[in-house]
């Protein structure tokens, strides 16, 4: 209970700081208008439903229980990260005793970005949650039928939420039937399939061409086409007009930032490949949960990675998803520390040695911002001058000089070095640990089982630090309070804005509408430029959420106020036909969204015709 309550205590402390993202305000005003049955899921020319109704629902919830706004729905999604860890707990409990258990979620409150992924009004809070839970009913050999039903329907749920995860809801019942049985098994199968079949038929057909068809192989499309007779979405939807392609290094030092912020479940999971023959994770019981939990882990990772690589649009993303699925890998550890103990095969330390080195490699080139200025601008040493640390030249002005490493390509390859570097040391002082343990206690240990427990240990310490999960992808602010910024900011528009005018919206995010609910937006614009085209067919991007640059135009000369970026403006409106440019005028405003970016400016425009 202590260890659950600091965590509360952390993440409220990352609820005002943590910069707002285009996702949270979505999830909660879609969410929110769901409830209210202003829209519908899927509603033709509605907000985009492009996640399954219950991530719109299960977050959105906030906004009507409590106040609205972004405040409320984080609060919700800490109260949400506290009832994930209880699951987590009486799991790890049940399987590997109470310090374990205790020990397993302390991983959460030694890591911030793992606290701030929790914190945030998103669905990996959700998913975790339900996933922790799911494990807790089916984890294990001794489940009831009655719990073994309970955790197939909430691993349905899970897929409900995110369509991406999927293969943890075909894994999960796989996992059932393999450990249970047929006979007991077959009763929680059908549950859960009954419990998705039934999520599904309720937004039949559309949830299948918007969700599924997208996401499913096109085989397997054209099977579900013909069976069921479905209208495949038609029509020209033009171009996507956001589209980033990032190089192989970028992408790289992506995939290492997710090894970075979530080092130890990862490294648990790879280690149970390397620790534990496959003969006895499919043949040994006690071993089924084990593989069940790191099969998953690592299977999702992968397909994830391959799709951020794939959309690049969502490249950095990619360290997010570990999010989702995490209680996957914090399990792990416990079930895996007797193995861990008695661990003692010399071919397979060679390949955990080269895994440490390659982690570290990586990892340096991860944190490529954050360390080459430092390494490069180093002073190198002068054997002419007779001085070791200042010399008269620096190691960037030897690379370029000398050798002509151009001053980027020295940015990736001088971190990975040291990530190397780094790699090489902790092997080192592995065997230095050994031979100290040898000599106290007279007898030699193996030295593979020396360094996984070192290899933890050292991870923990510096979990918290920017070397791992001390720096996050998301943004925060200190020493601010952006939820009452924002409510501060809506409270000004009031006197501006009247009620049940019609505001344009391109640039800012949509997270300042949830406190303007008698403002109408243009709900296709709430997923901002993520879902803007070049070209296409008019009435089959309106009818399916999406916008272009007529779309744009026209609602510009339907809308009573514009709500604009610099860059907006200046792209978008100034390029209007002055005749429109002269329906509207420029409000004065001194409107403050981002604390820790005055730069960002707000322009509003109001009709005057």
């Amino acid at each position: 209970m202590i260890i659950i309550i600091v965590y509360v205590l952390l993440a409220m402390h990352y609820v005002p700081i943590i910069e707002p993202v285009m996702d949270e305000g979505t999830y909660l005003l879609k969410g929110k208008w769901y409830w209210e049955n202003i829209y519908q899921p899927f509603q033709e020319k509605g907000p985009l439903t492009n996640k399954p109704p219950l991530s719109f629902y299960s977050l959105g919830i906030s906004q009507i229980l409590f106040s609205r706004g972004l405040e409320s729905g984080r609060y919700f999604a800490v109260f949400l990260g506290a009832i994930l860890l209880i699951g987590q707990w009486l799991t790890v409990k049940r399987l590997a005793g109470t310090w374990w258990a205790a020990a397993s979620i302390a991983l959460y409150t030694i890591s911030p970005a793992w606290i701030i992924y929790y914190s945030r009004a998103m669905t990996q809070v959700v998913t975790s949650l339900l996933i922790a839970w799911s494990l807790y009913f089916v984890l294990g050999e001794d489940r009831k039928q009655s719990q073994l039903i309970i955790g197939a329907i909430l691993a349905a749920m899970v897929v409900m939420v995110r369509q991406n995860l999927l293969p943890l809801f075909m894994f999960t019942l796989l996992y059932i039937l393999w450990e249970n049985g047929l006979k007991k098994s077959i009763v929680p199968i059908f549950s859960g399939l009954i419990v998705f079949i039934g999520f599904n038929a309720i937004y039949w057909p559309e949830i299948y061409l918007h969700i599924w068809q997208p996401f499913l192989p096109n085989f397997f499309n054209e099977i579900v086409i013909d069976i069921f007779r479905l209208d495949s979405l038609t029509g020209n939807l033009g171009t996507a007009n956001l589209i980033k392609k990032y190089d192989l290094i970028y992408e790289l030092q992506v995939l290492f930032d997710g090894v970075r912020y979530f080092f130890i479940p990862i490294m648990a999971s790879i280690i149970v490949f390397i620790i534990l023959p496959i003969k006895n994770l499919l043949t040994i019981r006690r071993y089924r949960k084990v593989l069940y939990l790191a099969f998953n882990f690592v299977f999702l990772s992968i397909i994830h990675y391959f799709f951020a690589m794939y959309e690049n649009n969502v490249l950095y993303s990619f360290p997010a998803y570990f999010a989702f699925y995490l209680p996957l890998g914090t399990i792990l550890l416990p079930l895996l520390s007797k193995d861990i103990i008695e661990f003692n095969n010399k071919k397979k330390e060679t390949v955990l040695i080269l895994t440490v080195i390659l982690t570290c490699t990586g990892i340096g080139l991860s944190l490529y911002r954050e360390i080459a200025p430092y390494f490069m601008n180093i002073h190198l040493p002068s054997f002419r001058q007779r001085t070791l640390f200042h010399g008269p030249y620096m190691l960037w002005d030897v690379l370029l000089n000398r050798y002509n490493i151009s001053i980027r390509l020295q940015e990736f390859i001088i971190p990975t070095c040291v990530g190397l570097i780094a790699g090489v040391m902790i092997i080192f002082w592995g065997k230095v640990i050994q031979r100290i343990i040898t000599h106290a206690k007279g007898k030699s240990l193996p030295y593979g089982r020396i360094l996984i427990i070192f290899i933890f240990f050292l991870s923990i310490l510096i979990t918290p630090t920017f070397i791992l999960a001390g720096h996050n992808s998301i943004e925060t602010c200190p020493n601010s309070n952006i939820p009452k910024i924002y409510e501060k900011a809506a409270e000004d528009l009031r006197s501006v804005i009247p009620s049940n005018s019609l505001v344009y919206l391109e640039g800012p995010t949509p997270v300042l509408f949830m406190y303007l609910p008698d403002i109408k937006i243009f709900p296709a614009q709430l997923n901002m430029q993520f879902n803007f085209r070049d070209g296409g067919d008019l009435a089959t991007i309106e009818n399916m959420s999406y916008w272009n640059d007529e779309l744009a135009q026209r609602w510009i000369e339907e809308s009573d106020f514009l709500f604009l970026d610099q860059a907006t403006y200046e792209s978008r409106f100034l390029n209007l036909s002055s005749e429109l440019q002269n329906d509207f005028l420029k409000i004065p405003n001194h409107l403050t969204l981002d604390p820790c970016n005055t730069q960002y400016t707000i322009v509003i425009l109001k009709r005057t015709t």
